[in-house]
Order: C-alpha cells, then sequence, then structure tokens
C-alpha cells in the first residue's frame, strides 16, 4: 500500500467547482443516523415509501470514520445521493494546521463522485467563527485535491441565531459572535448551507403556526449575509414541530415555503425526521403524529425535484 501525502497551502484554491441541481429534496431518518448506529439504507428506503423518491440520504460521522459500506451501496444501487457529514479525530485548531489532511483526504477519496461533504456540521456550539473558518478551508482545499467531483459544503445552525441571543451582536465589532464571522469564504465552498427549525420549546421566537421559510427572520438574517456570494443554498435539515394544542398541518408552511427556497436558489431541501417533527414514516417516535397534508406536502416537493 502506497501513502500519498499532499502538500497544501491555503492561498487561492484552483478546485473544480461542482454543479449542484437544481432541485434535489431528502430526508433524514433519525439523529443517531451515524457510522455504528445501526441506522441503515432500509430507514432511508422506508422514508421513500412515504415520503415520494428522495434522492438525497444524510449519513454523520464523529471521528473521522469512513463512509459505510451501507451508505456507499445506498447510494450506488438505490440512488440515495450521499451527503456525509464528518467529524476528525483533531480538533479544529489541528485541523487548519493540517494534522488530520490524511484523515480527510481518505474520506474524500472514499466518497463517490457528486456527492456533497461537510466537514463539522453546526460548529457554533464547539468553536469560534474563527477557527471554523481556517479549519474549514483546509479540510475543503485537501478533500478537494483528493476528489475535485465533491461539493462541498459548511453548514450552519442558522435556527439558533435569534434575536437577543448571545451569539447574535450585529453590531458590526465581530468578536466570534456574529454571523460575518462564521462565514466560510466563496473560494472555499460550493454552496452553503442553512439548517433551520421551528420547535414548540421555544415558542415565542418562533411561529405558533409555522409560516414560509421566507418570513422566518432568522434565515432571512443568514439569507443576507450569505446569498450574494455566488454560491448555490442549501437547507440540509428543517423540522416543523406543532405539539402545542391542536396540531395543525404542516402542509401550508411546506407548500409557502417552496415557493421561497426555488426563487431564491435553494438546490437542496432535505427535512429531519425526528421526535415531534416526523412527517412520513412506518413507526412514529414518541411525540410523533400523522399529518397526512404535510406528507402530501413535501411529495409534491418531491415530485418537483430533478429526476
Amino acid at each position: 500500500m502506497v501513502t500519498v501525502v499532499v502538500l497544501l497551502t491555503l492561498g487561492n484554491v484552483a478546485a473544480a467547482q461542482a454543479t449542484l441541481p437544481t432541485l434535489a429534496v431528502g430526508a433524514t431518518t433519525s439523529a443517531s443516523d451515524t457510522v455504528g448506529s445501526g441506522n441503515t439504507c432500509a430507514g432511508f428506503l422506508d422514508e421513500r415509501t412515504h415520503l415520494g423518491n428522495l434522492g438525497i440520504r444524510r449519513v454523520f460521522a464523529s471521528a473521522g470514520q469512513l463512509p459505510p459500506a451501507n451508505a456507499i451501496t445506498c447510494h450506488n444501487t438505490n440512488g440515495g445521493v450521499l451527503w456525509y457529514s464528518f467529524k476528525t479525530s483533531c480538533t479544529p485548531t489541528a485541523v487548519a494546521a493540517g494534522s488530520c489532511d490524511t484523515e480527510i483526504q481518505n474520506i474524500a477519496t472514499a466518497m463517490p463522485a457528486n456527492t456533497y461533504l461537510t466537514y463539522y456540521h453546526e460548529p457554533e456550539d464547539d468553536m469560534t467563527g474563527v477557527q471554523f473558518v481556517a479549519a474549514f478551508q483546509r479540510a475543503y482545499t485537501v478533500a478537494k485535491a483528493a476528489n475535485s467531483t465533491l461539493n462541498v459544503i459548511p453548514i450552519y445552525m442558522s435556527y439558533q441565531w435569534r434575536t437577543g441571543s448571545t451569539r447574535v451582536t450585529n453590531n458590526g465589532t465581530g468578536g466570534d459572535y456574529e454571523i460575518q464571522d462564521w462565514i466560510v469564504p466563496a473560494a472555499y465552498a460550493d454552496a452553503y448551507g442553512l439548517d433551520l427549525y421551528w420547535q414548540a420549546s421555544t415558542r415565542g421566537s418562533e411561529p405558533d403556526d409555522p409560516y414560509s421559510i421566507g418570513s422566518d427572520p432568522r434565515m432571512i438574517r443568514w439569507y443576507n449575509a450569505v446569498s450574494g456570494l455566488g454560491k448555490p443554498l442549501t437547507l440540509p435539515e428543517w423540522g416543523i414541530d406543532d405539539d402545542q394544542g391542536t396540531r395543525a398541518s404542516r402542509g401550508p408552511a411546506i407548500r409557502a415555503s417552496r415557493t421561497w427556497l426555488t426563487s431564491h436558489d435553494f438546490r437542496i431541501v432535505s427535512y429531519w425526521q425526528m421526535d415531534n417533527w416526523y412527517l412520513g414514516a412506518t413507526t412514529f417516535p414518541a411525540g410523533g403524529y400523522a399529518d397526512p397534508d404535510g406528507v402530501a406536502a413535501y411529495q409534491e416537493l418531491v415530485a418537483a425535484a430533478t429526476p
């Protein structure tokens, strides 16, 4: 076996820019959809039974594991295009210094062509913006050198950037508590990912009756920050919870959001099937509930996806 060491500098990146579809729609089966968790392609195929011909499957790794054989098979055999979100065995500071280059290279090499790769999705709780940007730039450079067909995309937890949060200052002074401090430069991102949830436990800052994503101030704050950077946008995680009082259909919010997303250059939408915000599956967890109109609305979104 020959080990190839790639020497890199974080200057201008000449990596090929991958092309995202006009619209791809997926779903994520559960929070434990991680390497070794036992959550396999079967759950993804069950979602397809209820939600339509989903095209994107998220899989997660916490310590630099290679994408599992099940995820590769699901991609190659079942068309569940792999979006692999990984963390490394190195700290973000060590990643930026190149200490995990071989680990990142091995992951990128193992990925099928034209798939999606994210280093450290939703990093805001675990490091500073300066640390994240430096680490992601290194991860991007190494991954693209190993597999130029990959779409390498940072994903942010936009749902946590609420007015009044200690993470949001908006005063222009920086200090890792403003969106600008977290934005990976466009030269090191093939798209940007913005996660969004509406959850009853945080009502007061979120709508009582879920509405269009385009009316959510957290999404608009992030959209305004990245939409002018010349890159496509994605919604890799989206959840709608309505467990207070009479449970209303999620359908109107999904339909209204589809109109806004597709008119604002969002290329991938992926609903997160977890707890109270489950839409369609054979078995619901505690707190899940049937929502036929919500399922129908998501099926309409899936049907509009690029074949």
